[in-house]
């Protein structure tokens, strides 16, 4: 039979009521290729993390959090999660903070600087301008001259469109047109990644003493990518681009970063002084025992029916098991067998959560 019999045969079919049989709406585990929007099963790390962000939040002090951790063990579920939970919240805090999440780091770390100027927009400057109008006194905070003569121009004439347009262009790295020397007294284009990070580091802390900003948490994913698309000297470009935002803003940045243990030691070789700045490394661990296996098993079928009793408040849910505790043992101890061989320690989470996806899929699929 075809591919196209098979559609057209399963188009007519009813669909498997999974709520009546197993009280699942969908197969509760991810496959591999489904990095994000996962659940969570929080472990010691979350803790240490929750810890940095409410001392952050508390008194504005920079932090900078390593997620370490080999291939597969979460750490992009681990920084999806914590976006998820800033973002929830930050509407009941006092005060305006900016959240970036970058999946994949660029090649050069001026990309990401430009990235955290279009997350704070137009109307963030719309709304400096108002505060300076206010009070211009912030702008001496400014260490570029051109930035503090562009804010003297906003707190004079107020956020007129064309002028904010034209801010926004210069921070951009955009050319320097005559419009830009005349309107805003802007001499210097911002074209490297050293101007890109002191112009940052002049609209934060103008924008924090303004009171209009009280941080920018930065998220970043995979840096180990970094060490196989970029030659040695670009790697340490980039990492001295990545120290050098750290060092000059000291208050309103929270960044994490998830990286590999290889890539975080190449890195440290690379530029000792970068690793310096990573002293609050938090280590994901992959799955070691068959205890630690089928309780995150257990969590994500447990969350699987959780959701699918809110769809449907009030319906009795199905109690057959998708995957039985000996299955997923089965699972668990194939898995470590081909580990062990290969020298590995453990399995990762992602591997095993794949293994069940695909052993339940099979189940559904059965039931077409």
């Amino acid at each position: 039979m075809s591919l196209r019999d098979k559609l057209l045969q399963s188009k007519d079919k009813q669909k498997p009521d999974l709520f009546a049989l197993y009280g699942v709406l969908a197969n509760p585990f991810p496959a591999s290729s489904q990095t994000s929007q996962n659940p969570r099963r929080k472990q010691s790390g979350d803790e240490q993390a929750e810890a940095r962000i409410i001392s952050f939040i508390r008194d504005q002090k920079s932090q900078v959090v390593v997620v370490e951790g080999t291939q597969g063990v979460g750490k992009t579920n681990f920084l999806n999660h914590f976006e998820a939970e800033i973002e929830d919240v930050l509407g009941e805090l006092d005060g305006f903070y900016v959240v970036r999440y970058l999946a994949d780091p660029e090649a050069s770390f001026d990309g990401t600087i430009r990235r955290l100027f279009q997350e704070l927009g137009e109307d963030h400057i719309v709304k400096l301008s108002h505060q300076l109008q206010l009070n211009d006194a912030p702008i001496a905070s400014a260490r570029s001259q051109d930035m503090r003569s562009a804010l003297q121009r906003l707190a004079n004439q107020g956020p007129d469109a064309e002028l904010i347009k034209l801010v926004m262009d210069w921070l951009y790295g955009g050319r320097l047109l005559k419009a830009h020397k005349e309107k805003l007294n802007i001499h210097f284009r911002l074209d490297t990644v050293e101007s890109k990070t002191a112009a940052l580091r002049d609209l934060v802390v103008v924008s924090s003493e303004a009171g209009v900003l009280n941080g920018i948490f930065l998220l970043l994913d995979e840096l180990e990518k970094q060490d196989g698309i970029l030659s040695p000297t670009a790697v340490v470009r980039y990492l001295s681009a990545m120290r050098a935002i750290i060092d000059s803003l000291p208050h309103h940045l929270f960044m994490m970063i998830a990286v590999t243990p290889d890539a975080l030691r190449r890195y440290s070789n690379a530029l000792p002084a970068f690793r310096s700045r990573l002293q609050n490394q938090i280590t994901l661990r992959p799955l070691m025992s068959l205890r630690d296996a089928k309780a995150l098993a257990n969590f994500y079928v447990e969350h699987a029916k959780q959701q699918a009793s809110k769809k449907f408040p009030g319906k009795q849910p199905g109690t057959k098991e998708l995957i039985s505790p000996l299955e997923i043992e089965d699972v668990f101890e194939q898995l470590k067998i081909v580990s062990d061989r290969r020298g590995d320690q453990g399995v990762p989470q992602r591997v095993f959560l794949h293994r069940l996806h695909a052993a339940c899929e099979d189940r559904i699929q059965e039931l077409d």
